[in-house]
């Protein structure tokens, strides 16, 4: 069905679902949980497409809803630009990799991820540094975003190091996700690796991942968020080793 076996089908349908959940819950974690579980199941490529192709959705309703889209553009237009030419190149690495260098890069940014959440560390941008850091910050968010579908981690560290308040951040968050989703899904057009077939289970998973998210925002006060925040980042930092296991 659709390319993909029933039994791969369903497993990828229960994935978003969790995947939601966890975004339910702790407000952020789709493309985490999503390239940590689908390269088990389908193929890197297909996992990173699929993650690739929900981020944009899933992050518009909370774009519209915190009412600062002009002000998250003007806080993060020099990570918007930068996102454009290294999501190009992005793309053409994706296209030469080869072998299991997927799985590797995948691995390292899963922990290196882990561990900056886990550490707790922060830096501190000043505002003459703030162009030039934003500029480094869209480059190397467009390439790992591309190879890993994964590039969260650099977007939260910019706009809390710029000392982004919670309005502002979750606004401009969703607009980076939305354009750099956009931007990475025509690379893989591009590239090659977007399909119809992959286009329509990117749609139909949004199902399972809109109802896990619904569930998680339900739940989410039940359940001590630091606790479970933690839980999940171990969890990712057995994971990246065990995918660098795998890749080499």
């Amino acid at each position: 069905m659709f390319g993909v076996d029933l039994f791969a089908l369903t497993s990828v349908f229960v994935i978003f679902f969790i995947a939601g959940s966890v975004k339910g819950v702790l407000g952020f974690g789709l493309p985490l949980i999503t390239m940590s579980l689908l390269p088990f199941i389908v193929p890197v490529e297909l996992a990173i497409v699929l993650s690739a192709l929900v981020q944009p959705a899933t992050n518009i309703g909370q774009l519209i809803s915190t009412g600062g889209a002009k002000q998250a553009f003007k806080s993060t237009w020099t990570i918007l630009l930068a996102l454009v030419p290294s999501v190009a190149i992005g793309a053409w690495f994706l296209s030469a990799l080869e072998g299991n260098s997927h799985l590797l890069i995948l691995g390292l940014t899963l922990i290196a991820f882990s561990i900056y959440s886990i550490s707790g560390f922060v830096f501190s941008i000043t505002k003459e540094r703030q162009n030039a850091m934003g500029v480094f910050t869209g480059f190397v968010a467009g390439l790992v975003g591309v190879l890993t579908s994964i590039n969260g981690m650099f977007f939260i560290m910019y706009l809390v190091g710029i000392g982004a308040d919670r309005k502002a951040f979750r606004a401009a968050i969703a607009l980076l996700f939305i354009v750099s989703g956009v931007l990475i899904n025509s690379g893989f057009w591009f590239a090659g690796l977007l399909n119809q077939n992959n286009i329509i289970i990117g749609v139909l998973v949004l199902i399972p991942c809109f109802l896990g998210m619904w569930i998680g925002n339900r739940i989410g006060d039940q359940i001590p968020n630091e606790l479970f925040r933690k839980m999940i980042l171990y969890a990712l930092l057995v994971i990246g080793c065990v995918f660098i296991w795998r890749g080499i």
